[in-house]
C-alpha cells in the first residue's frame, strides 16, 4: 500500500483503496505528533466524538494515567470488555457468559443449557474448521460460567452451581431460537440437553427434574 500511495507501484482499480490509505496514513502521522497521551486523545477524538459521549469521557479519564497510546488502548479494552462491577451486591445479576468473565458469586445459575442455545446451532455456510473453532469458543465460555462460583469455606458457604435445561418448549419458541427439536409432540418441541453438560463426565451431579 505504501508503494501504491507513493507512486512506486501501479495496480489497476485500486484508486479508492489508495485514497483511503493516504487519509489513514495522514491521520496516523498527525496523531504521532501529540506530545502526550491527553493531547493524543484530543487529536484522535476531539472533532469526531462529542465531548459528553461516554467513550470520549472514558478516554479522557484513562489518558490521565496512561503513559503511552498503547497503554491507553489496553486500558480502554479492559474498561469496555471487563466493566468494574462491585463483587458484593444485594441484587441478582443477569448477564451473558461473556460478561461474567472476571466476576464471581456464591450462587451461579446457567440457564438454557440446550442444544441450539449452548452451543448455538452451527452455521452450515461456514467451513468444518470454522464450525469447530466456534464450538470450541462456546465450550470455553461455558467453562467460564462454571468457574464463576465462589466458595467461602470460612462462612460455611461451599458455593452453589445450577445448570438448567428444558426438556421441551413450544415449537414456535424453538424455531425462533434456532433450536432443532429432537421430535415434536402436540405443538411442543422435545429438545436435547447441551452436550457440554454431558461432557462433564460421570463425576457431574445427577440431574433433577424440576
Amino acid at each position: 500500500m505504501a508503494a501504491l500511495a507513493d507512486g512506486n507501484l501501479q495496480i489497476a482499480h485500486t484508486h479508492h483503496l489508495v485514497t483511503r490509505f493516504k487519509v489513514i496514513r495522514d491521520e496516523i502521522s498527525e496523531l504521532r505528533q501529540a506530545g502526550n497521551v491527553q493531547e493524543f486523545v484530543e487529536r484522535w477524538l476531539g472533532e469526531q466524538v462529542a465531548a459528553d459521549e461516554p467513550f470520549q469521557i472514558l478516554a479522557r479519564e484513562l489518558s490521565v494515567t496512561a503513559e503511552t497510546p498503547e497503554g491507553l488502548l489496553e486500558a480502554l479494552i479492559e474498561a469496555v470488555s471487563l466493566p468494574d462491577i462491585p463483587p458484593d451486591v444485594a441484587e441478582v445479576r443477569i448477564m451473558s457468559l461473556h460478561k461474567s468473565k472476571g466476576l464471581s458469586s456464591p450462587v451461579v445459575i446457567i440457564a438454557g443449557c440446550v442444544e441450539g442455545l449452548l452451543p448455538t446451532a452451527p452455521d452450515m455456510d461456514a467451513s468444518p474448521a470454522e464450525r469447530q473453532a466456534e464450538l470450541e469458543e462456546q465450550r470455553r465460555l461455558f467453562f467460564v460460567g462454571l468457574t464463576r462460583v465462589k466458595a467461602m469455606p470460612g462462612d460455611n458457604r461451599p458455593g452453589v452451581l445450577v445448570l438448567t435445561s428444558s426438556r421441551s418448549m413450544s415449537l414456535a419458541d424453538a424455531m425462533q431460537s434456532g433450536i432443532r427439536a429432537a421430535k415434536v409432540q402436540y405443538g411442543r418441541a422435545i429438545v436435547h440437553t447441551s452436550r457440554f453438560i454431558r461432557e462433564l463426565g460421570p463425576a457431574a451431579p445427577a440431574p433433577e427434574a424440576g
